[in-house]
């Protein structure tokens, strides 16, 4: 049978009491559960060092741990230095079915192209809840296969992501030093973490840059050294990455402009198989089958890669200098084709 001694007579006597932040009974309840996954997910958690994540005192952690102890038998385990269940693992692990494992192998393709910190953090999770140790690849056999880029990643990237992940959820600074890859300028600066979004196969930071005064973007891949801070931030006016995105035609902000594209008939079926390709998006189609799609979009660099690929079905209507501005870059491109050409070049 399990000891039944109080906890506070295992705590250190040289833990100096400290002032608890009151918690309402939901996040008592979320703080219970989160330390009993810890605790059943083998990363045996100190007093301390929850102390530490929850900023309350020792004592409010071991009432915590009194109360899990009337579930499950737990004990401190003094090699790991942490608390750990008497009767071993408490997690149950799943047994599939044909459809769970059909989702948990899409699952698996999409994850292996998010770079190694996910893949790794998908892996544990999958062969802590269930029976799965070994997912196949898709070239050995899974029948689903999903085509997006594979993320870019550096040497010290993993280390990068899994710290930042943490601050966004702590509410914690960093400091970074970034290397732009445009003007190849490296500046020392200090972030408010606020989200990360993966985009066209490299994870982008958003946060506010103390530097600028204002929320920037920064790729991963240029941070050249990053350090944890323990200074505590709230985000500037109520941000929201939803918000934040919502006139983007991908993830850059810029000035808000309304863009008219107009599509031949000859492609009118691939544009109107999409609900809508923004959220913005007003769409007439015209008698004579073509489509004229209106957005309005945060700057016009990443709409314009989009518009590209449709040439040559496609032409620019509004506004003016937009149009002007794509048709002087396709001159040019068709003038460097036919200079290419003229040379002898071409194959």
């Amino acid at each position: 049978m399990a000891d039944k001694k109080p906890f506070k007579n295992l705590k250190p006597e040289s833990i100096k009491s400290k002032k608890s932040k009151p918690a309402g009974v939901s996040e008592k309840f979320a703080r219970l559960l989160d330390i009993y996954t810890r605790i059943a997910q083998n990363k045996y958690p100190s007093a301390k060092s929850l102390a530490e994540k929850y900023e309350v005192a020792e004592k409010t952690i071991y009432r915590y741990l009194e109360a899990i102890r009337d579930i499950d038998p737990i004990e401190f385990d003094n090699e790991k230095r942490g608390y750990k269940f008497v009767n071993g693992d408490r997690i149950k692990k799943l047994i599939l079915t044909d459809n769970e494992l059909l989702l948990l192998l899409t699952m698996s393709e999409a994850v292996s192209h998010l770079g190694e910190p996910l893949k790794r953090s998908f892996q544990e999770l999958r062969e802590d809840v269930t029976n799965v140790r070994k997912v196949p690849r898709a070239d050995t056999g899974s029948p689903i296969v999903i085509k997006m880029p594979y993320a870019i990643e550096t040497e010290k990237l993993s280390g990068y992501f899994e710290t930042i992940v943490k601050c966004i959820n702590e509410k914690r600074s960093i400091d970074i030093v970034y290397k732009a890859l445009h003007s190849k300028e490296t500046t020392e600066r200090r972030i408010d973490p606020y989200g990360i979004v993966l985009y066209e196969g490299a994870w982008i930071l958003i946060g506010y840059c103390h530097l600028k005064d204002a929320v920037r973007h920064f790729a991963l891949d240029r941070i050249l050294d990053l350090k944890e801070k323990w200074l505590y931030f709230e985000p500037k006016d109520s941000f929201s990455l939803e918000g934040h995105f919502s006139l983007s035609w991908g993830i850059y902000d810029d000035n808000v402009v309304d863009v008219t594209v107009r599509f031949s008939s000859k492609v009118a079926e691939y544009i109107t198989r999409k609900e809508k390709w923004h959220p913005s998006e007003k769409r007439e189609i015209l008698p004579n089958g073509d489509v004229e799609l209106t957005f309005s979009v945060a700057g016009t660099s990443e709409i314009k890669h989009w518009i590209y690929s449709w040439i040559p079905n496609v032409e620019v209507l509004k506004p003016e200098w937009f149009r002007e501005q794509v048709s002087k870059e396709l001159s040019a491109s068709l003038e460097n084709h036919r200079r290419i050409i003229n040379s002898g070049f071409s194959t």
